[in-house]
């Protein structure tokens, strides 16, 4: 499909545009579905001005509890009380959404409207998306962002041929060696990206500092990196493991559900003067700890707190330009304001977005000069 007919089949799915905040701010949203996905959604929320009244939830074990300040309810109590709302889906997964969905429209809410949270936003941002679509370098990424877009709205579903290998290294560019360069893993999990970043650059670099704030996590990188420079014959201060989160500013927060009997993948914050179980932990703002350290090549998978993570490294990108492999699937929100802030801070910036499996997540915007 060419690009114009492209252009103009997003510019259909996005109309007509609803004026996400001033609905929001009006009251009266009801979320369906109190799980990660709204863990994850909270920075979007929170970015568009939504609090909801309630959660809607299909699991008993959620009824009557509190998630996130609100009220968790079942679906035939939001009968009663969820009447004339706006009702938005936060699932993750494309048949989760579709049963909910399905659900709601045969057996409806009287007089609510209802939709996915992801459609409901990006219809609240249809000219800043397209401006994204406009900005990006090439057909494929151009044919990946609008097929995402539109199966997370669920007009369609995903396209298997557009997905790609190599995650954080799907452009030519950054598999360019370079002995000079510094690689900064934000959410550097158990080493994984890491390793990956070794193989493609066939040990050439500067240094590498992995950020990992939950504990476990850290322990299995930490010895996953004492083998990578047993391997490689690196000298193990190349290698920079720091037991940390990455945001806007430097603070001390409290990591959610970092006990939990799998390694955590999408553990969330609250501030360290909460009563909330959880590990301490240290996040810090970029630009205070690469003060004195260029950068060349910034990878971001941090559970949605990628935006937060760039209005911290501000300086530090404006000042070093890195090649920039960051997450934008999180939440719907970052599908087009990463591209945006990144615009902002470096017009010269290329992008691109690929997609790296056949799903709702791994999809990853580029940045590099």
């Amino acid at each position: 499909m060419k690009n114009d007919e492209l252009r103009a089949k997003l510019e259909r799915a996005l109309s007509p545009a609803v004026d996400a905040a001033k609905t929001a701010r009006g009251g009266g949203i009801v979320i369906y579905g109190a799980g990660n996905t709204s863990d994850l959604y909270e920075t979007a929320f929170q970015a568009e001005g939504i609090e909801p009244v309630c959660f809607i939830d299909n699991a008993p074990s959620k009824h009557g509890i509190v998630f996130h300040g609100k009220p968790v309810i079942n679906i035939e109590e939001a009968r009663k009380q969820c009447r004339d709302r706006l009702i938005l889906v936060s699932a993750g997964t494309f048949p989760g959404s579709e049963s909910i969905l399905k659900s709601l429209r045969e057996k409806p809410v009287e007089g609510a409207v209802f939709m996915t949270v992801d459609e409901f936003i990006f219809r609240g941002h249809a000219s800043e998306i397209l401006e994204v679509f406009d900005w990006l370098e090439d057909d494929l990424s151009k044919e990946t962002y609008v097929n995402m877009l539109l199966a997370r709205m669920h007009m369609e579903p995903q396209r298997y041929e557009l997905t790609r290998p190599d995650q954080y290294f799907g452009i030519p560019e950054f598999t360019v060696r370079s002995g000079n360069e510094v690689f900064v893993d934000c959410g550097a999990y158990v080493g994984d990206s890491a390793e990956q970043y070794l193989n493609v650059k066939d040990g050439t670099f500067k240094k590498i500092y992995a950020f990992e704030p939950d504990k476990r996590n850290f322990a299995a990188m930490k010895a996953r990196f004492e083998r990578l420079c047993r391997e490689w014959a690196i000298a193990p201060d190349r290698i920079v493991p720091i037991n940390a989160g990455v945001g806007e500013k430097s603070v001390d927060l409290i990591l959610r559900n970092s006990n939990q009997e799998t390694p955590s993948l999408s553990a969330g914050f609250s501030t360290a003067t909460d009563q909330e179980e959880g590990d301490q932990i240290a996040v810090v703002s970029l630009d205070e700890y690469f003060s004195g350290q260029e950068i060349g090549f910034l990878k971001a998978d941090i559970e949605s707190f990628e935006f937060p993570m760039l209005l911290g490294a501000e300086h530090v990108i404006q000042r070093d330009r890195p090649m920039i492999a960051i997450c934008i699937y999180h939440n719907p929100s970052d599908m087009f304001r990463i591209a945006q802030k990144l615009k902002a801070l470096v017009p010269e910036y290329h992008l691109a977005v690929r997609q790296h499996k056949c799903e709702l997540s791994e999809t990853i915007l580029y940045a590099w000069q």
